[in-house]
């Protein structure tokens, strides 16, 4: 704008010494016009931005987090001059950086027209965020007079976290029991207490084939409260001494493993239970079917990064005996107090108990400790998808 306004005043300065050379009509009409063109730019320039109208396509949008995707916008011109152009301030995920940044789009709208365009986006953390469009700006034909207005307009974007499917496994224990296995998650029960017709949902795990042949119709093993052999998953789910971006980062790993072991679980006919150890009892799962894993997964993809929390310690340390076989600690962070608490749960907890440690690439000089206790001890330093848990190291 600086450059065309140069030249708009060397433009005015050149009719103005051609007025006065020539005195002649046309000089004089085209000096009063070259005065009055800012006038009547500010005047059109100013309705077109009162009546300018710039929204987002869609008021909710679900992704993929790290994939790239496309946002729309929508721009409307009610002015009978061309918006060119009409910049537009939102913010929005950068696609380069993968965090929500301000961002300046160009349009260019005909006159009582309207355009869509779309802006690359992608977005590394998962969770609900809201991009904004928060001002334009519409600038006159010959962009000398730029006027601007604060709008304000919003869209939810919702980024899913990774959907890791590590399968129904089994897991060979550390040190002195490094040769007997230890199934982490169960599989085949013969515990049922009877048999129900198969409902939409419903595990294929839990068929029972012999009685299906018989009656030519799915049947399912169906397992009392007090027999079901369930997958107890505890979560740290403390950030609040790490920065935005660690805590993102950690709460990513640490909902993406739950995620994965509630999987594992479900398949395997097991079940899961999930506590973070929250405040609230909203915040604790109990996951027997594949659409109580879905219902799981729709609230694991919004559920904020600071949640009230108890001390994972302790949450750690006091695993309830009642209806789980298998007790996972997942933790982001290995220090000498959690390496105690799993091994004071190792000690009363009946099942199987053992500590995933989410290195998120990093080596600890407490994995030797962890290592040879009467828990399983699982480092996973690198991407939950090369977590193999029949090979620990």
């Amino acid at each position: 704008m600086r450059r065309n306004r140069f030249l708009y005043v060397l433009l005015v300065l050149a009719f103005l010494v051609f007025s006065a050379v020539y005195q002649s009509r046309i000089a004089s009409v085209l000096l009063i016009a070259s005065l009055c063109y800012p006038l009547l730019a500010a005047l059109f320039a100013l309705i077109a931005v009162l009546f300018a109208k710039v929204e987002f396509v869609k008021s909710r949008e679900v992704h993929q987090k790290g994939e790239e995707f496309e946002i729309l916008l929508s721009i409307r011109g009610r002015s009978p001059i061309p918006y060119a152009p009409i910049e537009i301030q939102c913010n929005l995920p950068d696609r380069d950086t993968g965090l929500f940044s301000i961002k300046r789009v160009y349009a260019a709208v005909p006159p009582l027209g309207k355009c869509r365009i779309s802006v690359a986006a992608m977005h590394r953390f998962r969770g609900s965020f809201i991009a904004e469009i928060n001002r334009i700006w519409v600038y006159d034909p010959l962009r000398i007079i730029r006027i601007s207005r604060r709008i304000s307009r919003e869209t939810t974007l919702v980024f899913l976290p990774r959907r890791i499917d590590i399968g129904g496994y089994s897991a060979e224990a550390h040190g002195e029991n490094s040769a007997i296995p230890a199934p982490l998650l169960k599989g085949e029960r013969e515990e049922f207490s009877h048999v129900r017709e198969y409902r939409i949902g419903d595990i294929m795990q839990l068929v029972h084939w012999k009685l299906t042949a018989k009656q030519d119709e799915l049947m399912i093993k169906q397992y009392d409260e007090e027999t079901e052999q369930r997958t107890l998953i505890i979560c740290d789910y403390n950030f609040d001494a790490a920065s935005a971006d660690t805590a993102m980062r950690k709460a990513d790993a640490v909902i993406e493993a739950a995620i994965a072991f509630a999987l594992s679980a479900v398949k395997s006919g097991s079940g899961a239970v999930v506590d973070i150890g929250a405040e609230t009892p909203e915040l604790h799962w109990v996951i027997k079917d594949m659409p109580d894993f879905e219902r799981f997964f729709d609230l694991m993809s919004v559920l904020p990064v600071r949640v009230p929390v108890i001390d994972f310690v302790e949450l750690a340390g006091s695993i309830p005996q009642s209806g789980a076989s298998t007790a996972l600690i997942i933790t982001s962070r290995l220090t000498e107090e959690i390496i105690a608490a799993a091994e004071t749960a190792a000690e009363s907890f009946r099942g199987e108990v053992a500590l995933v440690w989410l290195g998120l690439g990093t080596h600890s000089p407490l994995e030797e400790q962890a290592e040879g206790r009467r828990f399983l001890f699982f480092p996973v330093r690198g991407e939950l998808d090369d977590f193999s848990v029949n090979d620990p190291e």
